[in-house]
């Protein structure tokens, strides 16, 4: 005797076979130990993205670092922007002779310049290259870390082209943007790739709520051979700006990060009212100062990085299954919360 299939059999079906995927794409993978460099028990950095930045609002904040002993990455632009439409495009560049001189100091006390971009807005290719030599006469040498500006259309493997898993592009484009990018475009006009693979070493993929990136991804960083023009990704620690930082850095989660010997690289825009009226936001600067008492290793984030790579594991090929959970997991945080 034959038994009927109902609507209730086939939606718990359904919801059994969805809930076997997220435990096979979720479960956690092993989390390695770490024996960081001089005995310290945790890395912790700053990537900060210099949207808006001036002398005005940022010096004194990199002043305070510098002072804690923190040495961390910082952004540039080397052009102006090209489209004063959008706030986030503006901000001081290399072109600014005063500006330039205070990175250059920020090199020299130890902190590490990377690039935001040609400018605060879409450059193309002729113009990344003078941009790409400029910042080498600049500082010495190319960046080793590039981070994408969101709004530039230069961008490498941005929008829906941050995921390998097709239906998550589709998804996206859906549900926030189906805007094009294309620096990792092979006969764009906006095209870059090439020199992207043959200059930098690190470009920043996705960001997380978890102040612990070795809990998200112990691989990091890591090589995906569908993204051939970026030697390697790495991961950051959501702290966009001066509210999701203070979050992020609570006592109770500086303390978590030195009891599990994590990693944290904070994405930020410091820029964005973390110094105002020539004074240092008061929460920031309390659980600041609480973690430079803390054993932990302070360096720029490509130092961090290259340091990583060394372990067993990591600067590695991830499989089908970790990208596939890492792009779950973002993607849930973007739909609760607006990760970047």
């Amino acid at each position: 005797m034959k038994t009927k299939m109902t609507w209730k059999k086939i939606l718990l079906l359904v919801l059994v076979v969805v809930a076997i995927l997220l435990t096979y794409f979720l479960y956690p993978p092993a989390y390695p130990e770490i024996t960081f460099p001089e005995g310290k028990k945790f890395a912790f950095t700053i990537v900060d993205d210099t949207d808006n930045a001036t002398l005005a609002n940022i010096k004194g904040i990199y002043d305070f670092l510098y002072e804690q002993g923190f040495r961390t990455t910082k952004t540039v632009w080397v052009f102006p922007t090209n489209d004063t439409s959008e706030w986030a495009n503006l901000g001081a560049s290399l072109e600014d002779s005063a500006y330039q001189a205070f990175v250059l100091d920020l090199q020299n006390k130890g902190f590490e310049i990377a690039l935001h971009g040609a400018r605060g807005g879409s450059s193309k290719r002729s113009e990344i290259i003078t941009a790409l030599e400029k910042y080498k006469e600049t500082f010495g040498d190319y960046p080793k870390i590039h981070i994408n500006h969101a709004l530039n259309t230069d961008n490498l493997y941005w929008g829906r082209d941050k995921f390998s898993f097709a239906p998550f592009k589709y998804l996206y484009g859906g549900i926030f943007s189906n805007k094009e990018y294309y620096g990792h475009v092979p006969g764009s006009e906006y095209f870059w790739g090439d020199l992207a693979q043959q200059y930098i070493t690190y470009v920043v993929n996705l960001s997380f709520f978890d102040i612990n990136l070795l809990k998200i991804n112990p691989s990091l960083p890591y090589h995906d051979p569908d993204k051939p023009y970026v030697r390697y990704w790495f991961h950051t620690s959501d702290g966009g700006y001066v509210t999701s930082f203070n979050e992020l850095i609570k006592k109770k989660n500086i303390d978590r990060l030195e009891k599990e010997g994590g990693v944290c690289l904070v994405y930020t825009h410091l820029a964005r009212d973390f110094y105002l009226n020539n004074t240092l936001d008061t929460t920031f600067k309390r659980q600041m100062e609480y973690l430079a008492t803390k054993d932990g290793w302070f360096v720029p984030a490509s130092v961090i990085l290259d340091f990583l790579r060394l372990q067993p594991g990591d600067g590695k090929e991830l499989s089908f299954r970790e990208k596939v959970r890492l792009e779950i997991l973002w993607l849930y945080e973007k739909i609760l919360h607006g990760s970047s």
